[in-house]
């Protein structure tokens, strides 16, 4: 099991220890306020046929003006996910750590100073 709180390195903007609001054998989900935006981060794992599937989320949740309805407000979330679908009989962990190392690759986002990069912009525009 992690930590509680996750920590969370000061280069991002989540810069503080997440603290964990729920705890299970295989989920846990942590949740943290900056500014406006509420974090919420789930990892939890399963098993399957064979398989384990890992899953990182993360969910920023703000309440914006309704653009329809001016006396109104509207709650806005984004969600992204890191999925590892995996065999437990040949893959080792070595291996997919490297493996989810590359896709970072893919994403141009080796370090934090090039999360912002063109590429993953390019991505979240549409473009493939």
């Amino acid at each position: 099991m992690l930590t509680d709180p996750l920590p969370i390195a000061a280069s991002y903007t989540l810069a503080a220890d997440m603290p964990a609001i729920s705890r299970e054998t295989n989920k846990s989900v942590y949740r943290l306020t900056v500014g406006s935006v509420a974090y919420t981060a789930t990892i939890q794992h399963t098993t399957a046929n064979g398989r384990r599937r890992s899953l990182v989320r993360l969910d920023a949740t703000t309440v914006a003006p309704n653009p329809f309805d001016s006396t109104k407000s509207v709650e806005d979330t984004t969600s992204t996910y890191l999925v590892i679908d995996r065999s437990e009989r040949l893959v080792t962990d070595a291996a997919v750590v490297a493996q989810v190392t590359e896709l970072l690759g893919v994403l141009d986002a080796a370090t934090y100073a090039n999360v912002t990069a063109t590429r993953i912009t390019q991505i979240v525009s549409g473009q493939s």
